[in-house]
């Protein structure tokens, strides 16, 4: 049997997630694919809801040798020499999609050859200060068609032709902690094939954020440490993304900001939230952003000045 979309599912002890992504997908008008589940670590209860399950559409289950812990981008590369379907969807397992989500992906792609992000809604954005925060970044800022710079492109919600994907040796295993692993990839799709980049507002996911502000901020100081150095280290000549052209800059206004991020201001500007005035809290939550991306960057720079001694 042949289908449209292989679509792939990364998985990490979140059973209860990946039950409502996947009573999701049974929801689909659009029927032709075939669901590839890729299980991070051991993920206990998540072998025990898919032994139970008997779902009504092809699928298959995928792991790492020995139900080994590898990270997201090396999860969704288990998929790679499996992949048979003209057309590629990936989808994270928090994610339920909209019943009319793979047929709206299908639409843009016949259209034009392209990669189409589709949307995701967070359903707790009165409530969580980080939700609202990324409901209105990266592809947020745009409408519906129009195209986005690559770098917003985010795997959470995602389809386009699998040559692309199989053709880049899929994401980088290197970047294991949290962040950049997407970006890595949509750099490196730029380079290679120049494709279109086109914001699908109608293929249509929906979430609930799993972490609080504080918890955000902190993976984005340990992606400042960790996994901005070696996206650097991969795509030296990029200064578009995370604040670069800031925390790399000789000019005056450069140091000065980097200072200023350093310091406590972020800290006691976070006092302020929840801000009633939403372009504002917008701003506090962006500086307190860069701020905690230039703590985990400075981490980084003297780590590498006291091995050099």
């Amino acid at each position: 049997m042949s289908w449209t979309f292989d679509v792939i599912i990364p998985t990490y002890e979140n059973a209860a997630e990946l039950q409502r992504c996947l009573d999701g997908l049974e929801q689909q008008t659009f029927d032709s694919f075939r669901v590839l589940i890729c299980i991070d670590g051991e993920s206990a209860t998540v072998r025990q809801l898919l032994a139970c399950q008997r779902l009504p559409f092809a699928h298959r289950i995928l792991s790492h040798p020995g139900n080994q812990h590898r990270g997201r981008n090396a999860t969704r590369n288990l998929a790679l020499p499996h992949l048979e379907a003209p057309f590629l969807a990936m989808l994270d397992s928090d994610v339920v999609p909209a019943p009319e989500w793979l047929a709206e992906h299908y639409r843009l792609l016949c259209n034009r050859e392209c990669v189409s992000v589709g949307d995701i809604r967070f359903l707790d954005t009165a409530e969580n200060v980080w939700a609202r925060y990324i409901q209105h970044r990266g592809k947020n800022k745009y409408r519906h068609g129009e195209q986005i710079p690559p770098y917003y492109l985010t795997t959470g919600n995602l389809a386009l032709p699998t040559r692309f994907f199989r053709a880049l040796g899929g994401q980088d295993e290197r970047m294991r902690g949290y962040g950049g692993g997407d970006t890595e990839f949509a750099l490196r799709l730029e380079k290679v094939f120049g494709v279109p980049v086109l914001f699908n507002a109608n293929a249509l996911g929906y979430s609930t954020m799993n972490k609080t502000l504080a918890q955000a901020l902190a993976q984005m100081e340990e992606f400042g440490a960790v996994n901005l150095p070696l996206l650097l280290s991969l795509h030296p000549e990029e200064r578009r993304i995370f604040g670069l052209k800031y925390l790399l800059g000789q000019r005056w206004f450069d140091r000065v900001l980097r200072s200023i991020a350093r310091s406590e201001l972020a800290d006691w500007l976070l006092r302020l939230l929840p801000f009633p005035v939403a372009p504002v809290e917008r701003a506090i939550v962006h500086f307190a952003v860069f701020s905690a991306i230039a703590r985990g960057w400075e981490r980084h720079r003297s780590a590498q000045a006291a091995a050099l001694q």
